[in-house]
C-alpha cells in the first residue's frame, strides 16, 4: 500500500478540519479526492506532503508513519514524491528549464548541460518543445502547467500529487491537461492522488473516488458506483456538472 489513511483528523487554530478519514492508495493507483471549494481536499493534501501535522489517526505514506517521523525521513520521502501546483508555482525569475531542473540543481551533483538535457527530455513528454530558454511570463496557462509537471516528473517519483490541476483553464485546454495526465501514468508508471472538484478528471483518470464534505469522505467508489450513489451530496455534486462535463470529451 503506498498511502494508508485511517480515521485522520487535522485540527487547525482549535478547529477540526478533516474528521476520521480514511482512505488507502495502492501502487499504480489513480486516486481522486473530489469535492467543493473549502471541503478539505487541500488541508489532506499537505497532511500527506508533511507540511501539517495530523492530531490523531493513522498516516502511512511510502511506508513512513507521518505521526513519528524525523526531518531526514520526511526529506527522503519527498525525494520520492513529485508535486503539481494548483497555479504550477514557477519561478519568475529562471528559464523554463531552470524551473524543471529545479531540484537536479539544488540536490545532486551534475553539470548544468546534463541537466538542462534531463529538462529537455521531460518537456518533450509533457508535449513542450523550444520553451527551454523561454520565461514563465511568455507561456500560455496551459503551457505554465505542462511545466509544472515536468518539474515534478524530473525526479522520477513514484508517487504524484496533483493539487487542482486543471484550475484556472479554458475547456481545451483543461481537456488536452487530462489527457495529458493519463498519458504520464501511463508512461512514468506513477502512484497519482488527484485533488480536485473538476468531474472530468474524476471521470476519466480514477480508479477510485473519494467524495469529501466539511472535512468527512462521505462516499468512496468508482465512477460508475458514484453514479448510482444515495447520498444526496453525491448525487447533487455528480448531477450539478454531468452536462457540462460531457461537452469536453
Amino acid at each position: 500500500m503506498v498511502i494508508e489513511i485511517e480515521k485522520l483528523c487535522v485540527t487547525l487554530k482549535e478547529r477540526e478540519i478533516l474528521e476520521e478519514i480514511s482512505l488507502n492508495v495502492s501502487e499504480n493507483e489513480t486516486v481522486v479526492i473530489l469535492g467543493p471549494s473549502g471541503s478539505g481536499k487541500t488541508v489532506l493534501l499537505k497532511t500527506l506532503l508533511g507540511l501539517l501535522t495530523p492530531s490523531k489517526g493513522k498516516l502511512i505514506v511510502l511506508g513512513k508513519d507521518m505521526f513519528n517521523i524525523s526531518r531526514e525521513e520526511l526529506l527522503q520521502l519527498r525525494k520520492k514524491t513529485g508535486m503539481v501546483f494548483q497555479s504550477a508555482a514557477l519561478f519568475d525569475s529562471m528559464s523554463v528549464w531552470e524551473n524543471v531542473g529545479f531540484y537536479l540543481l539544488e540536490f545532486l551533483r551534475l553539470s548544468e548541460q546534463e541537466i538542462r538535457k534531463r529538462a529537455e527530455q521531460v518537456l518533450l513528454a509533457v508535449g513542450l518543445s523550444d520553451v527551454l530558454d523561454k520565461m514563465p511570463d511568455e507561456l500560455s496557462g496551459g503551457m505554465r502547467k505542462r511545466v509544472g509537471i515536468a518539474r515534478a516528473l524530473i525526479s522520477e517519483p513514484e508517487l504524484l500529487f496533483y493539487d487542482e490541476p486543471t484550475a484556472g483553464l479554458d475547456v481545451i485546454t483543461s481537456t488536452s491537461i487530462t489527457k495529458l495526465m493519463k498519458k504520464i501514468h501511463r508512461e512514468f508508471k506513477t502512484t497519482d492522488l488527484i485533488v480536485t472538484h473538476d468531474l472530468s478528471i474524476a471521470r476519466h483518470l480514477a480508479d477510485k473516488i473519494a467524495v469529501i464534505n466539511e472535512g468527512k469522505i462521505i462516499e468512496t467508489g468508482t465512477w460508475e458506483q458514484l453514479l448510482h450513489s444515495k447520498n444526496e451530496f453525491v448525487k447533487y455534486f455528480l448531477n450539478i456538472g454531468a452536462a457540462y462535463e460531457n461537452e469536453r470529451f
